[in-house]
């Protein structure tokens, strides 16, 4: 038990559903095959007027991936079918759990996300009410399997804390997560802009350095990089520099600027992470030139000084730069050394940490508190300021 609901009693009777989009839009189907205790047969859009709802005491499969719960089917604009799953939100968080944090994670870590998740479900309930359900089953929403990814572990964890979610000052929070920090959550306001209380930088010093995502480089051509941004419709011409000019004390970036020979364009908050999506794996990293060809230059200084020649300074953190024309190098004993950059530039290096957008929980530093000893529910107050959990 824990604290905060040991005095409230959840009744075990009381059942929350909820209808999971497994196939719409430009997935929808003209035609599906359904299992249920009534045998196996073929559904084509033509068969359905308006909507269609299909039971099963057990499981219920729609083209061959099983499902708890009913399968229901509507017709959408276009004549084809939206397939739904309807399910309890217990079953459902169950499957969530397994595909979002691996069952092998310590059960207080599966146990952290399971109450995120059906935080996360009941406070975006109407994200898709658009479309005849409340959320998709990819991770626009939370990825979702049916009955095929679930295992011991994860049904436990969903089973311990059935009923459980996050609260801030009496309202369901917004649940979000990602998968590894690298060090550091950070703050909603430099991604998303919001400056939401219980979503604040949070320390993740329990988080292994070895999982992927926790320390990152990654190399950008020229070419690839002018390729992206005329892609994404940012006709700067060929591009000649990256820059990160603003970041957050825990090495953030908040503004990046992409320069090119026609132009430029500046991005900020999480869009510093999107620009470049297919390389940058977080929001939290720096950008340094390649050059053609560089040469490290030995410097000599044994006593009194020596002038070298222009040289960048990065600060520790990652936030600054500076460059100067000349350094001038004390010392007597020591052999320090210069690069020195010759050509023009040819691509980029990107060195980050952390996996996702870095808001809410980190999925690896929650497992490794797990490890460390710590309960579910210490977990979640770490990463969520000042909230509370309680019944549904």
């Amino acid at each position: 038990e824990i604290s905060d609901v040991e005095d409230e009693v959840y009744e075990e009777d009381d059942t929350y559903y909820i209808n999971i989009g497994l196939m719409y839009g430009s997935s929808a189907r003209s035609s599906v095959t359904i299992k249920n205790d009534e045998g196996t047969f073929t559904v084509n859009a033509s068969d359905v007027d308006g909507s269609a709802v299909y039971e099963s005491d057990g499981i219920i499969s729609v083209d061959g991936t099983k499902y708890r719960g009913s399968i229901v089917l509507k017709k959408d604009s276009s004549g084809l079918l939206t397939v739904i799953n309807r399910v309890n939100l217990e079953d459902y968080i169950a499957s969530v759990i397994a595909v979002e944090m691996s069952p092998s994670f310590n059960i207080e870590a599966l146990k952290a996300q399971a109450v995120c998740a059906r935080t996360y479900a009941l406070k975006n309930i109407n994200k898709h009410s658009s479309r005849g359900f409340d959320l998709c089953a990819s991770t626009d929403c939370q990825a979702y399997k049916g009955v095929s990814v679930e295992s011991e572990t994860t049904n436990i964890a969903a089973k311990e804390t059935a009923g459980i979610v996050m609260k801030y000052k009496g309202e369901i929070i917004d649940a979000v997560y990602s998968a590894t920090s690298g060090g550091y959550t950070e703050d909603v306001k430099y991604v998303w802009g919001s400056d939401i209380p219980y979503l604040k930088a949070a320390e993740d010093k329990y988080e292994s350095k070895s999982v992927y995502g926790a320390s990152w480089e990654k190399e950008l051509s020229v070419e690839k990089a002018t390729e992206i941004m005329n892609n994404k419709g940012y006709n700067l011409g060929t591009v000649t520099d990256i820059e990160v000019t603003e970041s957050t004390e825990h090495g953030t970036a908040t503004k990046l600027v992409v320069t090119g020979t026609d132009g430029e364009k500046t991005f900020t908050g999480e869009g510093c992470r999107l620009a470049f999506g297919t390389i940058t794996l977080s929001q939290a990293f720096t950008v340094s030139p390649i050059y053609s060809e560089t040469k490290a230059e030995p410097v000599y200084v044994y006593d009194g000084s020596k002038v070298s020649g222009k040289v960048s300074v990065l600060s520790g953190d990652g936030k600054s730069k500076i460059t100067l024309d000349n350094v001038t190098l004390m010392g007597n004993t020591k052999r320090l050394y210069r690069a020195k950059a010759d050509g023009p530039v040819t691509g980029f290096t990107f060195n980050g940490r952390g996996y996702g957008h870095l808001v809410g929980l980190s999925q690896n530093g929650a497992n490794g508190m797990a490890g460390a000893g710590f309960l579910y529910d210490e977990i979640l107050k770490h990463y969520y300021k000042g909230i509370e959990l309680t019944w549904i």
